[in-house]
């Protein structure tokens, strides 16, 4: 009776998550139809693209000229992503930002999570031309690569904080990659542009940490960083101890320097990873089930 409860319920577990793939081709249908509509102006939506502004005008060899946290094209991060923009500055304007969103949604696509376009804030971040879906995109690719942490360390930093998840499970192995990874990157940069722009982003970083800003939306103001840090360490410290994958973006996304709208579509990680979480529940209950 028992075994026949468990299978029953294996089946049911099964049924939801093969519904759950028709309905993932469906929001990314009406995603994608919201997205055509919103750059084609039919919904009115009044975003600027001034976060890829912000990174086509940076100037790699000096790119914290006049730099602060909330400034007009401040570009705030690392050395390393200045030198890989560089080429593409040459380009028109236009051109650089409607690549930087096909690019954005290309992520969206390699990481099996187009259907996460109608979350709040994904729209938003393809058209200001923010990171923060490419920030998704690693942090669910770390799980199975975790140098890819690397390319959040380098830009937001604090989101950083969702290695966590490796330290509380001991896995030293990953937090070693994360480690060699990003010394590599930062070595190859010292090499071509020198140590003088480091030496910069970290002033910079410093400022900001003295002088942090918060973003008012809907009348309501989130806490400060210093406030919002040891509550994300909290959610993947549970997570890691708990075997829940999707607290390491909702860490990521509370750990953000500041919380802005697009700043959400961090969050476009854990519908996979939650999904992904369930059928290996599933698979553990009843192994024939990964065979079916």
């Amino acid at each position: 009776m028992v075994n026949a409860g468990a299978s029953a319920t294996s089946r049911a577990r099964l049924a939801m998550i093969g519904a759950s793939r028709h309905w993932r081709l469906i929001l990314t249908v009406l995603g994608g139809v919201g997205l055509l509509l919103v750059v084609t102006g039919v919904l009115a939506y009044n975003l600027q693209p001034r976060d890829s502004h912000a990174y086509w005008s940076v100037d790699p060899v000096d790119p914290y000229r006049n730099a602060r946290l909330g400034g007009e094209d401040a570009f705030l991060y690392a050395p390393v992503v200045a030198q890989l923009l560089g080429p593409f500055t040459h380009l028109p304007f236009d051109v650089f930002r409607i690549g930087y969103g096909l690019t954005e949604i290309a992520a969206l696509a390699i990481g099996g999570i187009g259907y996460t376009l109608l979350m709040p804030g994904v729209i938003e971040d393809i058209v200001r031309g923010n990171i923060h879906i490419l920030m998704a995109v690693a942090i669910l690719a770390g799980f199975r690569f975790p140098g890819a942490w690397a390319t959040i360390l380098l830009t937001k930093v604090t989101p950083g904080i969702g290695l966590l998840w490796f330290a509380v499970r001991r896995d030293w192995r990953a937090l070693a990659q994360v480690t060699l990874v990003t010394l590599v990157i930062v070595g190859v940069s010292v090499v071509l542009g020198g140590v003088r722009p480091w030496q910069d982003w970290l002033s910079l970083l410093t400022r900001s940490a003295e002088s942090p800003q918060t973003y008012r939306y809907l009348g309501l103001t989130p806490p400060g960083l210093i406030v919002r840090l040891p509550i994300a360490a909290a959610v993947v410290a549970w997570g890691a101890w708990s075997n829940r994958r999707w607290t390491v973006p909702v860490a990521a996304f509370l750990a953000l320097p500041v919380i802005w709208p697009s700043g959400f579509a961090v969050l476009a990680a854990v519908p996979p990873l939650w999904l992904a979480d369930r059928r290996r529940a599933t698979l553990v209950v009843n192994p024939a089930a990964g065979a079916a």
